[in-house]
Order: structure tokens, then sequence, then C-alpha cells
């Protein structure tokens, strides 16, 4: 999944919009049009991931292709009290990718996190992600 790559081409095909249309109407119409398609894009909510499991633990798995710089990743959890996840990749890809900012949130049934990851990996490289109910 290159969802990174989309969104990338959205901005691009949204800019090029914006400067095609720029002659057609005030400067004033282009500046608004920029600010808005800006403001849409940077603020866009990371679509949840599932975990796939029961309510005492569940595994998700987040695309590594590709890349990502400073990705913020959310995996919606089967259950409202998990522990830190345990993590598994391809051995290769040990130490490819880098995860910070964690924190549980919406009541400990989303876990978030900042993900940064090197662009060479290829597609069809997930991380797993499994948690488990705290005792």
């Amino acid at each position: 999944m290159n969802r990174p790559v989309i969104l990338t081409a959205l901005a691009v095909g949204a800019a090029a919009a914006t400067l095609a249309l720029a002659g057609c109407g005030s400067s004033d119409d282009a500046a608004t049009t920029a600010a808005s398609t800006t403001a849409t894009t940077s603020t866009s909510a990371a679509v949840p991931i599932g975990c796939v499991g029961s309510e005492q633990t569940c595994t998700a798995k987040v695309p590594l292709g590709g890349g990502a710089a400073a990705r913020t990743v959310q995996i919606a959890l089967t259950g409202t009290n998990m522990g830190e996840p345990t993590t598994t990749v391809a051995p290769e890809y040990e130490g490819a990718y880098n995860i910070t900012n964690t924190a549980f949130t919406t009541g400990g049934s989303v876990y978030e996190f900042m993900l940064d990851a090197v662009e060479s990996i290829p597609d069809g490289v997930n991380l797993e992600m499994t948690f488990t109910q705290k005792m």
C-alpha cells in the first residue's frame, strides 16, 4: 500500500489544478484555492489500520513499503486494556524503521505513533504489531 505516494500525487494534481485556474480568475481566487488545498492536504487524519484478533490479543500489519517520513499511524484495537505491542519484521528490515510518539488514545481503543522508514523498503513488507491484554 503506497498511501504516501497517492497523497503526494493528489497534492501535485491539486497544485497543478490551482496553477491552471490561476489565469481564469483574480489572483485572490487562486490564492484562496491554494490555501484551501494546502489546508485539506496537510490536515488529513490517518486512516486506522485494523487489528485482527480477539479482545485479549490482536495483530496489526503496518505497511513499510516505499518508506515513510513522520507518518502518523493509528491502529484500531480490539480491546481497551492492551499493553505496548511486540513488533516483528523480516530480519533484513530491522533498524530500517523508527517508531516515536507512541500513545493510546480514544479511551485506549486506538494506538497512535509516528513512523519513519527508509524509502528502499519494497512493497509488501509489513511491520507486525501484536497487542495483548494487560493482566
